[in-house]
């Protein structure tokens, strides 16, 4: 398994208009809009970033960018 990372899950993101904010150990991430720097969204908790796939943080943006509760 390739070693998960904020930027490789961003690239991923990016044509949301999301980015992943958090710091590794916190216990939880959330996404903020690009253009203004808001959270958007329920945090996701999780304590490091492997926890989830590359595919299960895209359907999480997905789903916040959609306004669906996570």
């Amino acid at each position: 398994m390739a070693y998960l990372t904020k930027q490789k899950i961003n690239k991923t993101i990016k044509h949301l208009g999301l980015e992943i904010v958090g710091a590794r150990g916190d216990g939880y991430f959330y996404f903020c809009d690009l253009e203004n720097g808001a959270q958007v969204g329920e945090s996701v908790l999780v304590c490091y970033l492997h926890h989830n796939s590359l595919e299960e943080w895209k359907r999480e943006a997905e789903k916040v960018r959609e306004g669906v509760c996570c």
